[in-house]
């Protein structure tokens, strides 16, 4: 491939920032938005969104990396990554067998195996076996492009988070053309600039319990949302004027008044994947009306006329967060369906890409029947890695995507370069 071209300089265009959640197998929701953006919205907007800052949790972090890498041809970007979800075999992903599941006891008391991937490189525990994953992951992104793109202006900045299992803080890994901005104040968030590679990757998708920790410079790490309680922070510090968020979590429309039925006392299965929902889904939603909130504040400052007033309220947020805060405008994809249900349905119909007739499949099969009905079947949403459920997630976030065309054009509209 020959060498990137080098875009506009950004001049008076807002600086833009896509925060990618996480979610496991649920990041092929992300993959149909973007595909949509790429192709779709592009002709309507003449010509192609450029993200400045790209920030990514778990799954995210593996799109955020991807789209780095590929910042250079934009518009095959969704192309691509959709093509790689819907082509995914369960079993040639994840490794979920009787072995696995024997030796899950153990794992999750701290008994754990270390494996060694790469020289060098260490993974701890996980109940489910991530090494082709991780192969997976090694292939489709072309690491030394990351540094490329960067250096001639396809993006910015790049972040993922991760969380140290040590002392549980969470570390911000951040590749950027800028130097690193002052960060926050919170003694349990630090950033760190590196050389973005497959282990930072992993460390921010390693599902706590479920798959293994990855070893980073001495440290072990697991997914990045376990103790980020606001992931947009990031976007913010490197400098966002706007920011598109891609959620994973599905919102409920609002309660009928009929009673609901009375269902069964829920088992280790449906707990588990309420306590991932938790995790991993629902600080973004916290954390998007904080933003809102400050930026509704930040407005009524501004636009008081009082400098002293200004700048008395920048110098206490400086102290207390590090930085001045600033006015962002966001706008938020997220499912219109229960990306949970659409799992346990998958699975109970053995729905899969791949023959479907390993132990893996069949104690995945059985999860969806044990997870507290199909409709919740959380847990199975995240390590369903098949062919067959990203190829449905990927139409849903397709869809969703064209559902919000208009709103997605105005937000977006300011932020657009020619095609190259």
């Amino acid at each position: 491939m020959s060498a990137p071209s080098r875009i506009p300089q950004r001049g008076d265009r807002p600086r833009l920032a896509i925060v990618l959640s996480g979610g496991g197998a649920r990041g092929a929701y992300e993959a149909g938005v973007l595909k949509y953006i790429r192709e779709d919205l592009a002709g309507d907007l003449g010509g192609q969104v450029h993200f400045d800052v790209i920030c990514g949790t778990s799954v995210g972090a593996i799109h955020a990396c991807f789209m780095a890498s590929h910042a250079d041809i934009p518009r095959q970007q969704g192309k691509i990554l959709c093509d790689r979800w819907e082509g995914l075999v369960l079993e040639e992903v994840v490794s979920f067998g009787i072995k696995d599941f024997l030796r899950a006891p153990g794992t999750l008391l701290g008994s754990g195996n270390i494996m060694e991937m790469e020289p060098g490189e260490r993974r701890l525990g996980g109940v489910v076996q991530t090494r082709n994953l991780e192969r997976l992951v090694r292939r489709m992104i072309p690491w030394t492009r990351i540094r490329k793109n960067k250096e001639v202006g396809h993006f910015e900045s790049l972040s993922i988070s991760a969380t140290d299992i040590g002392s549980g803080k969470t570390v911000v890994f951040v590749e950027s053309a800028r130097p690193l901005p002052p960060w926050s104040v919170h003694p349990f968030v630090r950033a760190q600039m590196v050389k973005m590679g497959p282990q930072h990757c992993m460390a921010s998708a390693a599902l706590p319990l479920l798959f293994p920790a990855v070893q980073v410079d001495e440290r072990f790490y697991c997914d990045g949302g376990l103790r980020q309680n606001t992931p947009l922070s990031p976007a913010l510090r490197l400098g966002a004027d706007k920011v598109l968020v891609l959620s994973l979590k599905y919102e409920k429309r609002a309660a009928t008044t009929l009673p609901e039925e009375a269902q069964p006392y829920p088992g280790a299965a449906f707990l588990a994947g309420k306590i991932l929902n938790a995790f991993l889904l629902d600080h973004i939603d916290y954390d998007l009306q904080r933003m809102e909130r400050l930026s509704a504040i930040m407005k009524v400052v501004n636009e008081s006329g009082d400098e002293n007033l200004k700048q008395r309220v920048a110098e206490v947020v400086t102290r207390k967060r590090g930085a001045p805060y600033r006015v962002i405008e966001d706008m938020v994809i997220s499912p219109s369906t229960d990306l949970g249900k659409i799992a346990g349905e998958i699975a109970r119909a053995g729905k899969f890409k791949g023959l479907g007739g390993g132990p893996g499949i069949r104690l995945l099969r059985r999860l969806a029947t044990t997870a507290g009905g199909v409709s919740d079947a959380d847990l199975l949403s995240y390590i369903l890695f098949d062919g067959v459920y990203g190829a449905e997630l990927v139409r849903i976030g397709y869809e969703d995507a064209r559902a919000q065309h208009e709103p997605l054009c105005r937000f977006l509209q300011d932020c657009v370069v020619p095609e190259l």
